[in-house]
């Protein structure tokens, strides 16, 4: 049986006037928005009435700076690439390391034991993430990141970008800003 109390409550809230988005999820859709001052009417779509409210009030974060931790062999040689590569200040320790800007974004590398590279672009071993770095002139940026130790991947497939991986075999691209 329902829990009536959160049925109530969500009744409620798409019976009010709202100055915020409402996310829905929607059997069958991935996601429905609903935006600005509105109040539910019987000429709304059933999707945009029903579902279970996910997000109420915009701005209302449940966490908030993320970070990209990216696992490898040897975290401090990644972190002084990447640092290197962006101009961060890097810090290292046993076990992690990182390379940080100066206002807050991070990048942290973890050590895993075993750790096999990813083998782009076949799906073997696939890449689950890769970075793409905006450059201004993709012929000196790629001079710079293989000075440093990147590696060009022999598959290119675009013009605007170049993959490259990095000295612990994950993919990067250096994309035309």
């Amino acid at each position: 049986m329902p829990d009536v109390s959160a049925a109530a409550r969500r009744d409620r809230l798409l019976e009010e006037p709202r100055h915020h988005a409402i996310t829905y999820r929607v059997p069958g859709r991935r996601f429905g928005v609903a935006t600005g001052r509105t109040r539910r009417r019987d000429s709304d779509p059933p999707a945009r009435r029903t579902g279970t409210p996910v997000n109420i009030m915009l701005g209302m974060a449940i966490a908030h700076s993320p970070l990209v931790v990216i696992d490898c062999p040897d975290p401090g040689a990644l972190a002084r690439f990447y640092g290197a590569m962006l101009d961060w200040r890097v810090e290292v320790s046993t076990e992690r390391a990182s390379a940080c800007a100066g206002d807050g974004r991070c990048l942290s590398f973890h050590r895993v034991d075993d750790y096999c590279p990813p083998a782009w672009p076949t799906q073997e071993r696939p890449q689950q993430m890769h970075l793409d770095m905006l450059v201004d002139d993709l012929d000196a940026a790629e001079a710079a990141v293989l000075e440093l130790g990147a590696t060009r991947h022999p598959e290119q497939p675009g013009t605007s970008f170049r993959v490259f991986l990095d000295p612990a075999g994950h993919p990067f691209c250096l994309c035309l800003n």
